[in-house]
């Protein structure tokens, strides 16, 4: 039978015939082409399909309505039993912790590390022994953008082998490669996608499906907007007692505004911006039942979200650094 010219084959066509020409060329063992063509098979050629060029290894995704749907959804999906115990760092959200519960599980709340605000491998390893059983799944989480060790928590899942899902909804910047579960939010502020290198769990996901516009157009702009913000606003508050995350605004960004203050004047400073306009966030541990956690007992009232977004004019931005530093 004749091949077709290339003029006669769709694009998507000839881009899966370029990619297995690039892999040959590379000498990549046909095994490997193999596998990325079974990932890719179920995916929308949509959106997706363009989700899943943004990682680097071969990856599956599905883009699901809202955060509280997917992680419940990829709880289910790791065969989590009701009625057992998840584990989840202290400063997790609100909707975190409604994912959980929606999955039949009990939150058990974990301290977190004081730099990274995250918990680790490390310390969850020297804490499993105190959690109450059965333990089903582990939730790490995003801190307000900054990336967790993906690469550890799959190291972790294979020495435990406990379900891990990370929720990740504000790391869309930072989330580059998916070795277990992890949910994202989409660029445009609605929706989220779940990932992971398993394609067998994406099919497995039975959740609403994402519609609208996910903002992939314009996350390159998004993104420039972002961290163009926020380093003025580093600039602005130089000498302030105030602390940002470490990279935000230059080696990643996010539109979760969180720094650290002098220990225990988040409620004092919130009060005083609220009088000037400036709602803000709370952060902290919640009310679920909960390891001891002395960390994030203390940055509950030393940290604090503040409003930010993309379309922050400068006017806007020096008002609101000048609300900082009155309230500060």
């Amino acid at each position: 039978m004749q091949a077709l010219p290339k003029a006669a084959l769709s694009p998507e066509a000839r881009k899966q015939a370029k990619a297995e020409a690039a892999l040959a060329a590379a000498g990549v063992p046909m095994d490997f082409a193999a596998v990325e063509k079974v990932l890719r098979q179920g995916l929308t050629p949509g959106l997706d399909a363009k989700l899943a060029d943004r990682f680097d290894r071969p990856t599956a995704v599905r883009a699901v309505s809202t955060r509280v749907a997917a992680l419940t959804a990829a709880l289910l999906a790791s065969g989590v039993r009701r009625g057992g115990v998840c584990i989840v760092p202290a400063l997790a959200s609100v909707a975190t912790l409604q994912a959980i519960a929606a999955a039949g599980l009990r939150p058990w709340l974990v301290d977190v590390d004081p730099y990274s605000w995250m918990f680790d491998p490390a310390h969850l390893r020297e804490r499993l022994g105190e959690a109450p059983p059965p333990i089903e799944a582990i939730v790490p989480t995003c801190a307000f953008g900054r990336a967790p060790d993906m690469t550890a928590w799959a190291a972790f899942q294979r020495e435990t082998g406990l379900p891990i899902v990370v929720d990740a909804t504000d790391g869309f910047d930072v989330i580059m490669d998916a070795p277990v579960p992890v949910v994202v939010g989409l660029p445009g502020g609605r929706g989220v996608f779940v990932a992971s290198q398993n394609a067998d769990f994406i099919a497995r996901l039975d959740a609403p499906a994402f519609a609208g516009d996910a903002g992939l157009e314009g996350w390159s702009g998004q993104r420039l907007r972002l961290a163009t913000a926020a380093q003025r606003l580093r600039m602005l508050l130089l000498g302030a007692p105030i602390g940002f995350q470490p990279g935000w605004g230059m080696s990643w960004v996010s539109d979760a505004w969180v720094v650290s203050l002098q220990e225990g004047a988040a409620p004092a400073v919130a009060e005083k911006l609220a009088e000037m306009g400036y709602a803000t966030n709370p952060v902290g541990p919640g009310v679920v039942v909960r390891d001891q956690t002395p960390v994030a007992d203390r940055l509950a009232k030393s940290v604090l979200s503040l409003p930010f977004h993309a379309d922050l004019g400068i006017a806007e931005l020096d008002e609101l650094a000048e609300a900082v530093r009155k309230a500060l």
